[in-house]
């Protein structure tokens, strides 16, 4: 496979172009910092103006990745590429500068993200030196990093992601890593390289030293990136671990900013064996509390089927029978639910900060998106989920019912026994309202909830994704390449 690193912003809009070339001949012509730095500061100032909306109602699923999304990779990019390249690396000693890679992976620069990026996208950066600086000049880099990350939230409200295990390292580091004697160490750190060695966006070369990084990393098999994204990455909550319970999803709450372990989680195995004891006793009854890892399922899911098809593989190849699969198709329609999703939860939260967290969607959030009835939401919710390839025929129908149930706020009445009432009570802090104190079973009812639809509709969601993940996806690592315990 070709290595396919890209070194030149590719912009969707042919705006963000033009304006890239005219930069580029005011810096030949020699303008000072203090007017570039003005420049982008205008540019950002206007251009988020026209992008970022504040209101629920301005944002639809028909426009979203046209007029939102698209847009801001381009803003996003064309402010980072062009700040580092013209403002952050004539500001460092050339001493410096002459002997560092800098290169950008993720969302905002890899090459296979062709949607756009959300509000909370952070830009990751990593910083790779020649072995021969000396230490004061990578602590000296590592310090410059800290006011770049803090100077490009102050001016743009950009996260550059600065991680101590992969932001500033010298070439040495990163072998001793990729060889390291403890496995998750050395896991991690193959699977980072490997994963993004051929979409990255290199923003400041250093040919030497790229090399010298990825040549071996190239020729790992492929498989890797599966195990980088959704796989057995040891480090990371991904989604194969989290559907085994062998990572923690943590989330930052609404209520507190503080992050916290969540354990009613659709689509892991204890939470789903709790509410097959629900569906048991009425297949209406669903927990009044869930979590749905938009990120760490769909998204990743996504991203990986993007990034073998960036690195030459064919939809075939990857077990899809072509563009028109049907599973392919619900792929990308959940992937675009997801950025959807993300973008109102930023505008109804708009609290944005460092802790802020768009990675989920929970029984809260979509109750409150649900009840909102101003804005388009409830349209593009009901036409993306009654679409032809998104929930099979019979949960359409489901769907409908559940709906209207809660539209003429109707009841779900199931007999309980007192031990049963206990126990449901305990486990899901339902409250049901009493029908008849008669001995033996209980007549009881709850109300139907914009919750319970969506725990149906994420369910249906994680069911169909694990289903692509497991019959689709891993059969076809073994057809191209055999996967390699790293």
């Amino acid at each position: 496979m070709p290595y396919r690193f890209v070194t030149e912003p590719k912009y969707h809009d042919e705006t963000f172009q033009e304006c890239q070339e005219r930069l580029d001949d005011a810096i030949a012509r020699g303008i000072t910092p203090e007017r570039l730095e003005a420049f982008f500061v205008t540019l950002y100032t206007e251009k988020s103006r026209e992008i970022n909306p504040d209101d629920i109602q301005k944002v639809s699923m028909e426009t979203l990745e046209r007029r939102v999304l698209q847009p801001r990779q381009d803003l996003y990019l064309f402010i980072l590429c062009n700040w580092i390249r013209y403002m952050f690396i004539p500001g460092l000693e050339e001493r410096i500068s002459k002997d560092i890679l800098i290169f950008g992976v993720g969302r905002i620069f890899s090459a296979y993200s062709d949607i756009g990026v959300q509000y909370c996208t952070d830009a990751d950066l990593n910083f790779v030196s020649k072995d021969s600086v000396p230490k004061r000049d990578l602590t000296a880099l590592s310090s410059e990093v800290k006011k770049l990350k803090a100077r490009i939230w102050d001016l743009f409200s950009i996260i550059v992601e600065v991680d101590s295990s992969f932001t500033v390292l010298r070439t040495q580091d990163i072998k001793t890593r990729l060889a390291h004697q403890d496995r998750d160490t050395r896991v991690a750190a193959t699977l980072f390289y490997k994963g993004n060695a051929d979409s990255l966006f290199v923003l400041h070369d250093n040919e030497p030293l790229r090399e010298e990084i990825f040549a071996e990393i190239r020729e790992l098999p492929d498989s890797l990136i599966f195990e980088n994204f959704i796989g057995e990455n040891p480090i990371k909550t991904t989604f194969t671990r989290l559907r085994e319970n062998r990572a923690k999803l943590s989330v930052i709450s609404d209520a507190t900013q503080q992050k916290e372990s969540v354990t009613d989680i659709i689509g892991t195995k204890k939470f789903t064996a709790r509410c097959r004891r629900l569906s048991a006793i009425h297949p209406d009854l669903y927990p009044e509390q869930w979590w749905f890892s938009m990120k760490y399922s769909v998204n990743r899911v996504y991203d990986y089927v993007s990034a073998m098809r960036h690195s030459g593989y064919s939809l075939k190849a990857l077990g899809f029978s072509g563009a028109a699969d049907p599973d392919y198709t619900f792929l990308c329609q959940s992937h675009r639910l997801m950025l959807f999703l993300q973008e109102l939860i930023h505008i109804r939260l708009d609290t944005y900060n460092y802790l802020s967290d768009y990675s989920y969607i929970c029984a809260e959030r979509f109750a409150s998106l649900m009840a909102n009835t101003k804005g388009t939401f409830r349209k593009d919710f009901d036409e993306i989920v009654l679409s032809s390839n998104f929930l099979y025929a019979s949960e359409r129908k489901h769907y409908l019912t559940l709906k209207e149930s809660i539209h003429r706020k109707r009841d779900l009445k199931v007999s309980l026994s007192t031990d049963e009432e206990k126990e449901l009570t305990r486990q899901f802090g339902y409250q049901f309202r009493h029908l008849d104190r008669g001995s033996g079973k209980t007549p009881v009812s709850l109300p139907y909830t914009w919750g319970g639809l969506g725990f149906f509709v994420f369910n249906a969601v994680e069911s169909r994704l694990s289903s692509i993940v497991d019959e689709k996806l891993i059969p076809a690592l073994d057809r191209f390449q055999d996967r390699v315990e790293a």
